[in-house]
């Protein structure tokens, strides 16, 4: 999976933008935000003076970037990464569903936090003897972060004639991408992180998914706290089948399933829950630039037969997710066809404890996707 692409020439736009004043409650940055989702300029917080003023703004500097400013070009991209930020960064929070996430500024070191227990080995005391009581002590283990990339071609002659409809859907896109981007790689790792594990681990990896082997994988994870499976549907929607009842009539095994079961499946198209383990589906919407193998429908862009089953619970989590700073923008050209893209790029790390991958269920129906 590539997290990046690549441009010719690349500047970084921190380097060339001279406004050193602009930032995400800037005037000119609601206003180019209002532009762009073609909102009305009047209903902005800004009175018609201030509003006018930085439209004409953004105007000016389109105009200038058209005609090659590099400087006009890097205090646009700037403040278009005001704009993607603050939702892009909310939405890679979500990541938190499998463990904890952190956002971390530029300046501080990327460290996953757990405990380990010294002198669990407590003894009832005895007459003339003392006890060893348990001692929690804070292990922390270095992360290096990989660097995700979003970007598009710009087309600054179209924004210095007041037409920003492009620019809202490629700030959409980036923020799309980028967010995806960053899921798929927590979702690999972890994958990766538990499937290498040495020792006691919970990982099942089949072409086709068994009830025996998925009931004994969770009753072992539940020891932890109550299990919660996180997957694609094509996962999930396997553990419908299992649910049901058996009964007896007339000495004939009649299977059936409950009508409030039956009712949820209709509204949702999975159940909630199964022997205790809550079901949440992770959407997974296709990849247009990829195909699958048989080249007969479009990929998904998150593995689509994997499964991860985490405990709640946990003081800390075996899982843990970064990310350092905020995104860093570059203008530059695309090396295919040269064209002039804004490049948006974000720091994120993410791994498993060490020696706490028993804590991380898998479960990998290997039959529909190519993960390995």
């Amino acid at each position: 999976m590539d997290y990046t692409f690549e441009l010719n020439n690349a500047r970084k736009d921190e380097l060339y933008n001279a406004n050193q004043q602009l930032n995400v409650k800037s005037p000119v940055v609601e206003v180019f935000s209002a532009m762009a989702e073609g909102r009305e300029l009047s209903s902005l917080k800004f009175n018609e003076k201030v509003v006018n003023k930085a439209s004409k703004y953004i105007i000016d500097l389109a105009k200038r970037a058209e005609n090659g400013d590099w400087s006009a070009m890097a205090e646009i991209n700037t403040i278009r990464k005001f704009v993607i930020e603050p939702k892009l960064l909310q939405e890679i929070k979500l990541l938190n569903l499998f463990g904890s996430y952190k956002q971390l500024g530029w300046n501080e070191t990327i460290e996953m936090e757990t405990y380990e227990w010294l002198g669990v080995e407590s003894n009832i005391q005895a007459e003339g003897t003392d006890v060893t009581f348990p001692i929690r002590k804070k292990k922390k283990y270095p992360l290096s972060p990989i660097t995700i990339s979003g970007g598009y071609a710009v087309n600054y002659r179209e924004m210095a004639l007041g037409d920003f409809a492009k620019e809202n859907e490629g700030m959409e896109e980036v923020r799309k991408d980028m967010r995806n981007k960053a899921a798929l790689y927590v979702i690999e790792t972890v994958y990766k992180a538990v499937k290498n594990a040495t020792g006691i681990k919970y990982f099942y990896e089949n072409n086709t998914l068994a009830k025996s082997s998925v009931d004994d994988l969770l009753n072992k994870i539940r020891r932890f706290g109550k299990p919660n499976v996180i997957g694609d549907y094509a996962v999930l929607s396997q553990f419908i089948p299992w649910v049901g009842y058996v009964a007896s009539v007339n000495s004939k095994d009649v299977i059936g399933i409950s009508q409030r079961l039956l009712d949820e499946i209709a509204d949702t198209g999975l159940v909630g829950v199964y022997m205790g383990a809550v079901l949440s589906e992770i959407p997974n919407p296709y990849n247009f630039n990829k195909k699958t193998a048989d080249g007969t429908n479009f990929d998904t862009l998150l593995p689509a037969g994997l499964a991860f089953v985490v405990p709640t619970g946990q003081s800390t989590s075996a899982i843990q997710t970064f990310t350092q700073g905020g995104l860093t923008t570059f203008t530059g050209n695309d090396v295919t066809n040269g064209t002039i893209v804004s490049r948006f790029d974000l720091a994120v790390a993410a791994g498993v404890v060490p020696g706490r991958e028993y804590e991380v269920g898998i479960i990998h129906d290997s039959s529909l996707d190519s993960l390995v």
